[in-house]
């Protein structure tokens, strides 16, 4: 399941919800202040090549890319 981040309209505060694929987030009420009708964030994710020991943030990152590898064996 991804993590998809939200932010609280009412307050600002920041969630991370793993959610299934498909779903909107309606339901979700925010952890401070109740308020419903959060806004889906756009983030970043974690990327890590294998047998380099080193992770680095991308935003918008996709696996694949142009020349059709992902990086996993």
């Amino acid at each position: 399941m991804p993590l998809y981040e939200y932010e609280c309209p009412g307050c600002g505060a920041k969630l991370e919800v793993l959610q299934k694929l498909g779903e909107d987030g309606t339901a979700l009420k925010c952890h401070k202040c109740a308020v419903t009708g959060l806004r889906k964030e756009i983030s970043g994710c974690a990327v890590q090549t294998v047998g380099s020991g080193k992770t680095s943030s991308a935003s918008g990152c996709a696996l694949g890319g142009s020349s059709g590898t992902s990086g996993f064996t």
